[in-house]
């Protein structure tokens, strides 16, 4: 069977992991293709609240194989840590069910320390990086300097945890294919945050739209088949870069989805800056990324809010908003008329159908819409 791949449609903490962990069951392996620890994948299931970094989100379903791919850069500690996290919890992690790619580059100290000193002399024209030696550790691997997983023997310290889980991956994903088994691609940041297609300086150090899933695997354009952007049901974007629907923090409203939302990076802890749907951006993330499903995320952090605008060639439209709870609610038709009219809007604009609308962080609180 073919691939199926997710990648979040705006800035990043778009709620890929929510999806990711609801869609794992009817596959056998899913494969993270590209970042490091600057993403962070929050999951709200029977299992409890996780907050992933490197792990796939599929970890939480028992019999999936996780896969880290080649075009992820690991920090081998935090790693350890995450999987140590995991275990305590009571989540299964072993060699049986992760396996990390052996040409996967490594995360090193001095990444990190270089990271945030060229992010301090940067001053007034700050990208807003983590801090994690992401942008270095890419950077050596591109110089061709880098160290990669299949070098792990080299620290003791760490190839003692990590070793035994270290492997050829696009071999792996290649023979499952094979086997007419599922597989699904898991992004990590947005795609307006790619490399090459998002909005430089201010983006990430990796591909996170669609081209990224091929070479951060070694998967060929034939074994896609449903390409899914994950959007939520406004914007939002961390750390510095423009984001043309961003509502000034005068206005009450922006305080109110912030909070209502829990608009706080995963990874960094950082207050989130706070938008309207922009219609401009998601067309370009479909034009970039060829999305043919796309699912709408926090719904109900919209619910009370009287005018609800969306970004359009540069200027805004306004809807009604509803007053009713949406949270919770697993049928379309049970749906506010407003929301779903904002729905059917969203979609009529997008020109692509939404399968998906969530409405809160938990599994069953999700509507599945033909």
């Amino acid at each position: 069977m073919p691939a199926d791949v997710v990648i979040g449609g705006q800035w990043g903490d778009e709620g890929k992991g929510k999806i990711v962990d609801l869609m794992a069951s009817d596959y056998s392996a899913v494969a993270r293709f590209s970042g490091g620890n600057n993403a962070g994948h929050t999951v709200i299931n029977d299992l409890g609240e996780f907050k992933l970094h490197l792990i796939p989100s599929g970890i939480l379903n028992r019999k999936i194989k996780c896969v880290i791919g080649n075009g992820c850069v690991v920090d081998p500690a935090v790693l350890i840590e995450e999987m140590e996290n995991l275990i305590n919890t009571g989540v299964k992690v072993t060699p049986e069910n992760l396996i990390i790619s052996n040409k996967a580059h490594i995360i090193m100290p001095e990444h990190i320390k270089l990271d945030n000193k060229q992010e301090k002399e940067r001053e007034d024209l700050k990208i807003g990086t983590t801090g994690r030696g992401i942008g270095p550790a890419y950077m050596d691997k591109v110089a061709r300097n880098g160290f990669r997983m299949e070098d792990i023997s080299r620290w003791p310290e760490w190839s003692e945890k990590l070793s035994k889980f270290v492997g050829d991956t696009q071999k792996l994903l290649r023979s499952k294919l094979g086997k007419k088994e599922n597989i699904l691609l898991e992004g990590a940041q947005g795609a307006l945050l790619d490399i090459d297609h998002g909005s430089y300086p201010f983006v990430t150090s990796s591909n996170s739209t669609i081209g990224g899933a091929l070479t951060g695997t070694g998967l060929v354009p034939a074994d896609i088949r449903n390409i899914i952007g994950i959007f939520k049901a406004y914007a939002t974007r961390v750390g510095e870069g423009p984001f043309p629907s961003e509502i000034p923090k005068t206005e009450s409203v922006a305080d109110y989805i912030l909070k209502k939302g829990h608009e706080f990076g995963t990874t960094t802890g950082r207050e989130r800056r706070c938008g309207w749907f922009d219609l401009d951006s998601a067309y370009y993330s479909i034009m970039t990324n060829g999305f043919n499903k796309i699912a709408i995320m926090k719904l109900d952090v919209l619910d009370g809010i009287k005018e609800i605008k969306v970004l359009k060639n540069d200027d805004y439209i306004t809807l009604p908003g509803w007053d009713q709870s949406t949270f919770g609610i697993d049928d379309y038709s049970k749906l506010p008329i407003n929301a779903i009219k904002y729905i059917e809007f969203l979609e009529e604009e997008l020109n692509v159908g939404i399968s998906i609308i969530s409405t809160g962080p938990e599994r069953n609180q999700t509507i599945f819409k033909s």
